[in-house]
């Protein structure tokens, strides 16, 4: 036993001191291989990452959001239609929302508009992301000017300054009251962006989504599930995007050791004859 040991030691010596005299060569190929190991596993990785994140964030979501459609794009739902849908067996809660997007030309960037269904903000408060803050260089009691559709400004007091902690969903959102939210898009108190249902068993979710397109053939229910298989397709999307351009770069060391292994020198093939 004490001869195999000695043995396999000596065997460790003449490794080390083999690659110790290659030193520069060994550590490139070492480097490579690493950097390649590394770039590959972090892309998988951050997609899992950003796939649990979305799936996570969706279960608060409502199982169903109806959208209207004119000439096959999404508009402005009336009240009434949030009526029709609280009459669906199975729906516990019907809300009409309010959201949109705001391009702001001071910092050349989009905004994320929403009026809030948990908390309550007086016309002329806003409560921004930390994004926003960063970009604007705004903190609480500052005041953001943004310009309305019909081209008059809406000054808003910052009152509240998100987390950073939220920044994965809520680094562009500015929340707003419905009042302003209105005058700031010249969207009339009839109207909606869409319409969110809750429903009570999730075995119900595809009937009642079937029920609210019989009973409003405009629209497009749009399921949870649907959601986050988008989401899917698009971290999947991107993440064979980066995948193939490391291709080259794998291919490229590929090469690089197949080279090296065809390629040996005379002490090379007396260092692996002796190990």
């Amino acid at each position: 036993m004490r001869h195999w040991l000695a043995r396999q030691r000596y065997l460790l010596d003449y490794t080390v001191a083999a690659l110790a005299r290659r030193r520069a060569k060994n550590l490139g190929l070492l480097g490579v291989y690493s950097a390649l190991v590394f770039l590959v596993a972090s892309t998988l990785l951050y997609t899992h990452a950003l796939k649990r994140e979305a799936a996570f964030l969706l279960q608060a979501s409502p199982e169903v959001v109806v959208q209207k459609l004119t000439a096959g794009r999404h508009d402005l739902v009336p009240a009434a239609y949030v009526e029709t849908l609280r009459g669906i067996r199975g729906v516990h809660r019907v809300e009409g929302r309010l959201w949109g997007y705001y391009f702001d030309p001071v910092v050349a960037a989009n905004y994320t508009l929403m009026v809030p269904r948990d908390r309550t903000l007086a016309k002329g408060e806003v409560v921004i992301g930390s994004g926003i803050a960063r970009a604007r260089g705004a903190g609480v009691g500052d005041v953001i000017a943004l310009r309305g559709h019909d081209g008059a400004l809406h000054s808003l007091r910052v009152t509240e300054v998100l987390p950073a902690e939220s920044d994965i969903v809520a680094a562009d959102l500015l929340l707003l009251a419905e009042s302003e939210y209105r005058s700031l898009f010249g969207i009339a108190s009839d109207r909606f962006t869409d319409v969110a249902l809750s429903v009570a068993h999730p075995r119900e979710v595809r009937k009642v989504a079937e029920k609210a397109l019989a009973l409003l053939p405009d629209t497009r229910p749009v399921l949870r599930e649907e959601i986050l298989r988008t989401y899917d397709a698009v971290f999947d999307w991107r993440e064979g995007i980066v995948l193939l351009l490391l291709v080259g770069a794998l291919l490229a060391f590929v090469i690089l050791a197949w080279e090296k292994a065809s390629g040996l020198s005379a002490d090379e093939r007396r260092e692996i004859g002796v190990l």
